[in-house]
C-alpha cells in the first residue's frame, strides 16, 4: 500500500505533526510506502530524510488565525496550492490520502478531484476545529466538507469521535489513539545533554513538576501557576517548568500575573519552546496537566513512558489516556486544590510514584505502541478503501473550486490597495462570500 500523507506544518514541537510522523515511520516498518506533504522545510523534513522517507514541498498557510484576514488567505491558499497538489496525486498514484487535520481544505479536494479515499484525522473536539470554518462558512458548511470529503474520519479519543459522531455518520468515525515511538523516546532523553537542574542553578536533588504544551487558553498555565503556588508552600524543595512557546497573547498576560500574585519568579521557570522535551521529561518528578481539553494529550503519555507519574486534570481526551490511582492521578477539571494535593502526595509517598511509574510504562506500551497506531491506521484504511473516494460530485467539487478561485484572485487584487482599504474591501468580500458558502452547505 502506498500512503500520502498531508501535513499541516513543519514543528516537531507541534504534536500533530509529531504524531504523523510517527505514524509513517511506523507504517513503513510494516511494509508501507508512506510519502509526506510538508508545507515548508523544518524540522519535519529533516526527521523524514534521517527515516529514509520521501516527502514533497507544497507551501500552505493553513487556517492558524481566526483573524478574517487569515481566514481570507486560508481560502486563497486552498485554491492557490489545489493544482500542484493535484499533480503530486497523478504523479504519486497513491491508494490512500491521509489529511492530517481538518484545516487541510485543498487535500480533501484534491482527493476528491483524483477519486482517491481520503481519510480526515481530527485532533480537537468538533467545536475546536469548527471555530476555524465558523465565521466564513458556518456549522452547516464545515459538516458538509467534512462529510463529503472523506471516506473515513479519524478521532484521536473516543471523545472527540464522540464529538463527531453528532454532526457526522458514526458508521465512518473511527477513534485511533495517537501512537508513540518508545524506543526514540527512551532513546533521545537518554542521549540528550541536558541537565536542567544544572541549567537553572538547582540543586541536583531539587523536585520538578513539568508541564509541556503552548501557552494558550486550552493548556490554562494560569491554573498551572495556581497550583504551584499552592504546593510550594509546602515544598520548598520543589519546582515547576513549562516548556511550550508564548502563543496567546491573553493566556501569557494570565499566566504573568499568577506568576507575580503568587510572587513564583524563582519557583516556576518558563522555557520556551525545547527541543529536548524527553529529557526535560525524563529528568522531572511529576507531569501535571491543568488542560481544559486535550485530543488524547501525547506530553502525558510520553511523561508515562519515561516513568515520569502523571498528574493529570480530567479533562476530556486526556482522561482516556489515565487510569486513575493506577497508573496516574486524575483530579476533577479545574479543581485546584485537589491537583495540589495530588502532587503533595506523590512528593511524600516514594512507594505510590514507584507503583504507578511501573504501571503507566505497561499501560503505554499496550495501548500507546506506534506498532499498535500503524496497524489500527491500516485498518482504518481497508475500510477507507472499501467504502471508495469521498462521495461529494463533481458538479460541487467545479462550484466549490469556483468559488475558492474567485475568492484567490479577490485577495490578490487586494494586496495592491492602502492597509484601511484593504481592511474594508475585505470585509465586504468576506461577507459576500459567506452568504455564497453558507447557501451552498447549509
Amino acid at each position: 500500500m502506498k500512503t500520502l500523507h498531508i501535513c499541516h506544518n513543519s514543528d516537531l514541537k507541534n504534536g500533530v505533526d509529531k504524531t504523523t510522523c510517527t505514524l509513517m515511520v511506523a507504517l513503513k516498518k510494516l511494509g508501507v510506502e508512506p510519502i509526506a506533504v510538508v508545507p515548508k522545510a523544518g524540522n519535519v523534513t529533516e526527521y523524514l530524510q534521517s527515516q529514509a522517507i520521501r516527502y514533497w514541498l507544497v507551501p500552505y498557510s493553513c487556517c492558524v488565525s481566526r483573524i478574517e484576514r487569515a481566514q481570507f488567505k486560508f481560502y486563497g491558499d486552498s485554491f492557490a496550492q489545489l493544482d500542484n497538489l493535484i499533480t503530486l496525486i497523478q504523479q504519486e498514484n497513491p491508494d490512500i490520502i491521509h489529511i492530517n487535520t481538518g484545516h487541510l481544505l485543498h487535500a480533501g479536494i484534491a482527493a476528491a478531484r483524483q477519486r482517491v479515499p481520503a481519510i480526515w484525522h481530527i485532533h480537537a473536539p468538533f467545536a475546536e476545529d469548527l471555530s476555524r470554518y465558523e465565521s466564513s462558512i458556518g456549522t452547516g458548511g464545515y459538516i458538509h466538507l467534512l462529510k463529503q470529503l472523506s471516506s473515513r474520519i479519524i478521532g484521536v479519543s473516543d471523545d472527540v469521535a464522540k464529538s463527531l459522531s453528532e454532526h457526522l455518520p458514526p458508521d465512518r468515525i473511527n477513534t485511533l489513539y495517537n501512537g508513540i515511538d518508545i524506543e526514540e523516546l527512551r532513546s533521545s532523553a537518554k542521549s540528550s545533554s541536558t541537565d536542567i537542574r544544572a541549567e537553572l542553578g538547582l540543586s541536583a536533588d531539587a523536585k520538578l513538576v513539568i508541564g509541556v504544551g503552548r501557552i494558550s487558553a486550552q493548556k490554562d498555565f494560569a491554573a498551572f501557576a495556581r497550583v504551584a503556588a499552592k504546593v510550594v508552600t509546602f515544598k520548598s524543595d520543589c519546582y515547576f517548568l513549562i516548556a511550550g512557546p508564548k502563543q496567546e497573547p491573553e493566556a501569557v498576560r494570565l499566566l504573568e500575573d499568577e506568576l507575580e500574585r503568587g510572587q513564583l519568579n524563582n519557583k516556576l521557570h518558563i522555557l520556551g519552546p525545547r527541543d529536548d522535551i524527553a529529557a526535560l521529561l525524563a529528568q522531572s518528578t511529576i507531569f501535571l496537566s491543568t488542560a481544559i481539553f486535550e485530543g488524547q494529550g501525547i506530553a502525558a503519555l510520553e511523561a508515562m513512558a519515561l516513568g515520569t507519574p502523571a498528574v493529570a486534570m480530567a479533562c476530556s481526551g486526556l482522561r482516556e489516556c489515565i487510569v486513575n490511582e493506577h497508573d496516574g492521578i486524575l483530579v476533577d477539571p479545574g479543581d485546584e486544590n485537589s491537583t495540589a494535593t495530588a502532587i503533595l502526595r506523590l512528593l511524600d509517598d516514594p512507594e505510590l510514584a514507584q507503583k504507578l511509574t511501573a504501571n503507566a510504562r505497561i499501560s503505554v506500551a499496550e495501548n500507546f505502541s506506534s506498532q499498535k497506531y500503524a496497524k489500527q491506521f491500516l485498518n482504518i484504511a481497508n475500510a477507507a478503501l472499501a467504502y471508495g473516494p469521498p462521495a461529494i460530485s463533481d458538479q460541487e467539487l467545479d462550484l466549490l473550486s469556483g468559488l475558492l478561485g474567485q475568492i484567490n484572485n479577490a485577495h490578490l487584487r487586494l494586496l495592491g490597495f492602502e492597509q484601511q482599504t484593504l481592511n474594508q474591501r475585505i470585509k465586504g468580500i468576506l461577507w459576500e462570500w459567506r452568504q455564497q458558502l453558507k447557501a451552498i452547505f447549509q
